[in-house]
């Protein structure tokens, strides 16, 4: 098996929970032993110590950036906010940061729409940005590839 780090939202809409249950079983299929703190690890120090104790187990990570903060009014550097955007979890940039600096392959995944900041910024880090949108679960079939990239990686690195 390859234990396989997957950062992802705790809260989720019930659609994307459904899919993001089938993502699981096909990781499960290939061979990926997916660990999630707050999911399938339970947090028995503080979070951050947690999280990074759990990559430093994990041959790799997968981040998947899915919408959680909508900001709808504000400021962003001194100008009004003249249209509204979602942010992905500060988890998700806090996970792919420490799995980017402990040198794991590391799957990132933006969901459309979400606004791309802080890693997730193409060109912020030395990992490309793959998008993906939850309308349908076509989603998760159009991952494969990928995974099948991220294991053949993690396998050669063995």
């Amino acid at each position: 098996m390859i234990k396989a780090f997957l950062s992802r939202p705790l809260w989720v809409r019930q659609h994307v929970e459904k899919q993001l249950r089938q993502l699981d079983g096909m990781l499960n299929e290939m061979g990926f032993e997916i660990r999630t703190v707050g999911k399938n690890v339970t947090a028995l120090a503080s979070p951050f110590e947690e999280v990074v104790g759990v990559l430093k187990s994990c041959d790799c990570a997968i981040i998947l950036g899915l919408p959680l903060l909508r900001v709808r009014a504000g400021q962003l550097k001194d100008e009004a906010i003249q249209e509204g955007f979602a942010l992905p979890s500060e988890w998700n940039q806090i996970e792919a940061a420490i799995s980017i600096m402990l040198e794991k392959p590391t799957l990132m995944m933006l969901h459309r729409g979400v606004a791309p900041r802080g890693l997730f910024d193409r060109g912020a880090a030395n990992v490309f940005i793959h998008d993906f949108h939850t309308l349908g679960p076509k989603w998760i079939d159009d991952t494969l590839p990928k995974l099948k990239d991220l294991k053949a990686k993690v396998l050669s690195k063995r």
